[in-house]
């Protein structure tokens, strides 16, 4: 597993009580924590968990517990898992890149960028990119849809598949894997480029984090772990997803709504980042401009919901011990992923894992939960 001996003092933390006081370079304190994250992986029953810790944007201690494929090849720090709807963020972050070169805008009508003009229900009803990362689009969703370019124009041309609403006002709020499909496919086809080459040339390079929205793409795809459900059944098989390969921009949307493959190390690289205003490892790698714009958010919670959306993160106040956490969920196939930062503390929690029971705690999966509030409360 990534260790690194990092010994700080925390004195006004520690002065009220914040924080427990522990070393990190001690590997007692961390093989403490391992026996705690054993323990919650056993709790709800999980086939494998895999997390990750973050702060200053360091990686500064990862865990790993269970399997990856059932009594055959142990969950590491480095497996690669498909994190579900966590993967919108790694959208959002193409969205964004794509701004700050000028490819694309988030208020201009996504019509130019993907190719087609939209036929909404309204003449006054625009659909932009910042309406679908924040879910108020007047799209329907679509959960049998192919995510085929030429599949997507057609449903787009027809103004049933549409809501008689205006995009953009939080009262359409409506969370949307479509919609993402779409917002996919329109910046592949704007900028020429797949959302892997995107991302990686405008950060997961520079960082040293090997993703990608195709299994088979990974640069390691032999380490992608089975997915299992919560009887412990296969969700989705290894073979499944690495035959899974990029057929060039704009081929298919559906990969984009939550289909990324990463491990929790190096999805933990990523938050890191966030976290740290674009800063990785003392090196800027990311322009704060960016994040700024992937964490602004609503000035409401959300109708029913007990958070503020964000392009496409949450924000969420007194969550997890904390005053406030940027974070995302997703589950599909027996998945349950989180991704969390602390923007005052910056730091950070990523927890990967399949086969868990599903269960809930302060708005995220049990499992979650536990593992994210444990290590926001004993890792300096």
């Amino acid at each position: 597993m990534t260790y690194h001996p990092i010994r700080r003092i925390l004195a006004l933390a520690c002065a009220l009580c914040l924080l427990p006081l522990f070393a990190l370079g001690d590997g007692d304190t961390h093989d403490a924590l391992q026996r705690q994250v054993d323990d919650i992986c056993g709790k709800y029953n999980a086939v494998g968990l895999s997390a990750a810790y973050v702060r200053d944007g360091k990686v500064i201690d990862t865990f790993a517990s269970g399997w990856a494929t059932l009594k055959t090849d142990p969950m590491t720090d480095d497996t690669k898992v498909r994190i579900a709807s966590v993967s919108k963020v790694m959208v959002g972050l193409c969205a964004h890149l794509l701004v700050a070169e000028g490819v694309v805008k988030l208020d201009d009508p996504i019509d130019k960028a993907i190719g087609f003009h939209l036929r909404t229900r309204s003449s006054d009803d625009v659909v932009t990119m910042r309406t679908i990362l924040n879910h108020t689009s007047s799209l329907k969703n679509q959960p049998t849809a192919s995510g085929v370019y030429s599949s997507v124009h057609a449903i787009l041309s027809d103004p049933e598949n549409y809501y008689a609403a205006i995009s953009g006002s939080l009262k359409n709020w409506d969370y949307n894997n479509f919609a993402f499909y779409v917002l996919g496919l329109a910046l592949e086809h704007a900028s020429g480029r797949t959302l892997d080459e995107i991302l990686n040339a405008g950060l997961c390079d520079a960082i040293g984090a090997d993703g990608s929205f195709w299994a088979g793409d990974l640069k390691r795809p032999e380490l992608t772990a089975t997915i299992y459900t919560q009887e412990h059944g296969i969700g989705l098989s290894f073979t499944e997803q690495v035959e899974v390969h990029s057929k060039g921009p704009a081929a298919n949307g559906s990969v984009f709504a939550g289909n990324y493959h990463i491990s929790a190390k190096d999805l933990g690289k990523i938050v890191a980042t966030l976290a740290n205003d674009g800063v990785y490892e003392d090196e800027a790698v990311l322009d704060p401009a960016i994040i700024k714009v992937l964490e602004a958010r609503t000035l409401q919670k959300i109708q029913d919901k007990n958070f503020y959306q964000a392009q496409p993160l949450r924000y969420r106040k007194n969550m997890l011990g904390r005053e406030g956490l940027y974070y995302h969920t997703g589950s599909a196939y027996g998945e349950l992923c989180f991704l969390s930062y602390d923007p005052l503390l910056k730091d950070g929690v990523v927890v990967l894992s399949t086969g868990a029971n599903r269960g809930e705690s302060d708005g995220v999966y049990g499992i979650c939960a536990e593992v994210a509030e444990l290590l926001y409360k004993s890792v300096p």
